[in-house]
């Protein structure tokens, strides 16, 4: 597996804003054996014309006959990648030109069956100032690590082909926002990470991402996750299983919060075991709403 090739699956529902910044990172990769399967989930604004402007025989355009859920057209795009390996990149992120060569030398280890590397964070809201977004990236058998946090972003993501075929499914069109938590989860348990420290993706942090709306479904599927791996011992006798609970259960007593029924966010302290979790809702049940907000803005 010296050069293998590689799927690069770009869903896009109006995307026009960020797209050619996207897709410039992608032909600019120090590494070429590559296709882009670009999935237009039915756009309304300029995406396609954008798309349809490059001339490199790489890029492949297809349309979705209607518009599908984020995760079910992720899975319809993964129908067209005939790539050894299969990275995504979301289109208001992009890549470090060097991003593909090294992340895929991880692969030369049969062991592995994803790899992602670390990501700069940039923060539309504050003039474009960037940081690091994860003090650490781990390798081997990471389950344990991605219960206390989730380190993976989709844009750093790359999966073997087939890895992924010794799933069930792929992505879960049940969820509209942790889709991608849940395979990271699940590949976790079948194969191998390979990890990069270093930044070599940018992900890109603005108002869409914080919305109260998303905030909220994040913790609805966060409880119905929850709830699956609570059946299968595998996950419920890991070691920071009790710890993703307790991450699960502070943010939807935060939710409660933010609704205003801090009666209700208090009750969550008695499903919690941990202690630190305890003296965060303790302390944020004190705070008022807008300080939750812009501390979590930040």
């Amino acid at each position: 597996m010296s050069k293998p090739f590689v799927s690069i699956l770009m869903n896009c529902f109006n995307g026009e804003k960020y797209l050619e910044e996207a897709i410039n990172s992608v032909i600019n990769q120090t590494y070429n054996d590559w296709e882009l399967i670009f999935w237009d989930n039915e756009s309304t604004d300029n995406s396609e014309k954008i798309i349809k402007n490059y001339k490199d025989h790489r890029i492949q355009y297809f349309k979705s006959q209607s518009h599908t859920s984020q995760y079910e057209a992720r899975n319809k795009g993964l129908e067209k990648c005939s790539g050894e390996l299969i990275a995504f990149l979301d289109v208001d992120d992009w890549w470090d030109e060097n991003k593909l060569e090294k992340q895929i030398k991880l692969f030369e280890d049969n062991e592995v069956g994803f790899s992602c590397t670390n990501s700069w964070i940039i923060n539309e809201r504050k003039s474009k100032k960037k940081h690091i977004a994860f003090k650490n990236i781990y390798s081997g058998e990471v389950l344990k690590q991605l219960f206390e946090k989730d380190f993976i972003t989709m844009s750093s993501l790359i999966v073997r082909k087939s890895t992924i075929k010794k799933l069930d499914f792929v992505f879960n069109p049940q969820y509209e926002i942790i889709g991608d938590f849940d395979l990271v989860i699940r590949l976790s348990i079948i194969s191998k990470l390979g990890g990069i420290n270093e930044p070599l993706t940018y992900y890109r942090w603005h108002e869409n991402n914080l919305t109260y709306k998303k905030t909220k479904l994040n913790s609805i599927e966060l409880l119905i996750l929850l709830d699956k791996l609570k059946k299968k011992e595998i996950f419920f006798k890991n070691k920071n299983f009790e710890l993703f609970k307790n991450n699960v259960l502070f943010y939807k007593a935060i939710i409660f919060i933010l609704e205003g029924k801090r009666f209700a966010a208090f009750r969550e302290i008695f499903n919690m075991s941990k202690i630190l979790h305890i003296i965060k809702l303790l302390v944020s049940l004190c705070l008022p709403v807008k300080l939750i907000i812009k501390i979590r803005s930040q």
